[in-house]
């Protein structure tokens, strides 16, 4: 079977001039600063092509800033130096024909040769894609059945291995020849790919050079000695596994939590003459412990009172259907916890201490990538896979900025106005007697007004973030547009209540529940959570006072 060497060929999809391309391991790092950043296809593999490849190629080829001056000579060079392009292009002249082929036939990348069960039994590639179906993982609007598993490009082939790795289900695992935990053909208790249990937050920059410094972490003490990525093992990967502690960053972000044979078939047809349509996929190693002093990509909750097997911090997950931007307080919690004692990102908490000196100007375009999943039937089906990408001001990071008051504001009104809104719809209701609509059932009017309020939050962070000093303007046109909104969500709902909401159930009641009084209620709301209208030209462009 052929070479894929993954230093060289192209399988790495970014943005080049507003054009999506591919490219190789090599291309990525030494023309970082040419490409616009990621073509983000796939958040999953985006996610998992950055922390399994790009970051511990550039810490092991190159090393770690010691301090924060370190890292701003990086960043003003706006591209790697000289210096640092002769570690990469060693580095990979050393590693590259051992480390980086994907059909090696003694070390295949992030694979085992030879992986087998005793029965020789295959599966569809399509187990390593979420969003095709395999086994138990059915999504709803797949257009492929199990039995009709797509032909992977090598390419394609690589970034969903890379992902398995970090995302895969839990459940059973067909049991691997060689491997001494396999039981009746099978091992159990699998937990998901580690990175499948954070929310995992990844800064983006004006260009990938810009974005593979904003994920890069400051590391005083250098690597930890004996960590290392998972290419430079000193033996070749086999069918057993082990469950520990991460050894250090490297270790953690190359942790290969399944252990994988790609099985290539020769085509003609295909570009390279090589397609993947089956696999083998084992039990791989389990992470145990915390990762907290090493994880740089998720938000940490302090717990109060931890079990005894439980650590004291534990990463937070991203909620289904919920906007990037309404998470707004734990990612600017860089110097203090949130209420909820949640705190931000190492990374984003390194970013604030390099804005605060200085080392990054207030106008830095930064935007942030969220992404999660959500498991389901016991972790071993993936049912939603949950993505937003924002722009965020890098001066609303730092404590006792203007711009920092008027994102948190923004962020805890639009959440007060999307209760009231709530309450506007529970109040009809029980003006007909009615019940409240259930939280998980229907679709509530705060819902809708949060889905109204997302592009103008959107702009309004996009334009602190170019015009930091423009905060008070910003902070005045916000009112103005989500008091209008919010009457957008109203008037109608309002205009067609039944007719039995006028009097309401108990009209002898003089604040019962009836239309008028919800109306008046909601209005003080907007008046309570923006203040009151600066005009009076009626709703809904500015409703009179109430």
């Amino acid at each position: 079977m052929g070479r894929f060497d993954l230093v060289e060929q192209p399988w790495i999809p970014v943005m080049a001039e507003g054009e999506r391309v591919e490219v190789g391991i090599r291309r990525a790092l030494v023309e970082a600063h040419l490409f616009d950043g990621f073509a983000v296809d796939d958040p999953l593999e985006v996610v998992a092509v950055l922390r399994q490849v790009l970051l511990p190629v550039l810490i092991d080829a190159c090393g770690a800033p010691r301090d924060r001056e370190e890292w701003s000579s990086w960043w003003e060079d706006g591209e790697f130096c000289d210096e640092r392009l002769k570690q990469l292009g060693k580095y990979f002249k050393h590693h590259a024909v051992d480390c980086f082929d994907l059909f090696h036939p003694e070390r295949p990348f992030a694979q085992v040769a030879g992986l087998r069960t005793a029965k020789g039994e295959t599966k569809p590639v399509s187990l390593l894609i979420p969003r095709l179906a395999a086994g138990n993982n059915v999504p709803l609007f797949s257009a492929r059945a199990e039995s009709d598993p797509p032909a992977l490009t090598p390419a394609r082939a690589a970034r969903a291995l890379l992902s398995v790795h970090c995302w895969d289900t839990a459940a059973i695992k067909s049991g691997a020849v060689d491997d001494p935990a396999v039981k009746a053909g099978k091992t159990t208790g699998n937990p998901t790919g580690p990175v499948g249990q954070l929310g995992v937050i990844v800064p983006f920059g004006a260009t990938l050079f810009h974005t593979l410094l904003l994920n890069l972490p400051i590391l005083p003490q250098g690597v930890n000695p004996g960590d290392r990525p998972q290419w430079r093992a000193e033996a070749a990967a086999g069918p057993g596994w082990s469950s520990r502690g991460a050894r250090g960053l490297l270790d953690l972000l190359t942790w290969q939590a399944r252990r994988v044979r790609l099985v290539a078939e020769l085509e003609d047809a295909a570009p390279g003459g090589v397609v993947v349509r089956q696999v083998v996929l084992a039990a791989g190693d389990r992470l145990r412990g915390s990762a907290h002093e090493v994880e740089p990509h998720t938000a940490w909750r302090q717990v109060d009172k931890p079990k005894s097997d439980e650590p004291p911090q534990r990463p937070v997950r991203h909620q289904p259907g919920r906007s990037a931007w309404r998470g707004l307080e734990a990612l600017l919690a860089t110097s203090s916890p949130t209420s909820d004692r949640v705190s931000s990102s190492a990374l984003l908490t390194q970013l604030a201490a390099l804005r605060l000196d200085e080392y990054v100007a207030e106008d830095l375009p930064l935007r942030v990538l969220t992404v999660g999943v959500r498991y389901g039937n016991q972790s071993a089906v993936i049912e939603d896979v949950m993505s937003d990408e924002i722009p965020l001001p890098v001066t609303a990071l730092t404590e006792n900025t203007e711009v920092r008051d008027v994102v948190l504001t923004v962020a805890r009104q639009a959440e007060d106005l999307r209760i009231a809104a709530n309450r506007l719809g529970d109040d009809l209701r029980a003006a007909v007697g009615a019940d409240k609509l259930p939280w998980d059932r229907g679709q509530r009017l705060g819902d809708v007004l949060v889905h109204l309020l997302t592009p103008t939050v959107r702009r309004l962070l996009a334009g602190l973030a170019l015009h930091p000093g423009d905060a008070d303007g910003a902070e005045q046109a916000w009112r103005i547009v989500a008091r209008r909104l919010a009457w957008e969500v109203a008037d109608p709902v309002l205009s067609a209540a039944e007719p039995a909401t006028f009097l309401g159930r108990e009209p002898e009641q003089r604040f019962g529940p009836r239309l008028a009084n919800a109306e008046a209620s909601f209005r003080r709301s907007l008046n309570n959570i923006l203040g009151r209208p600066v005009t009076t030209q009626g709703r809904p462009n500015g409703e009179a006072a109430a």
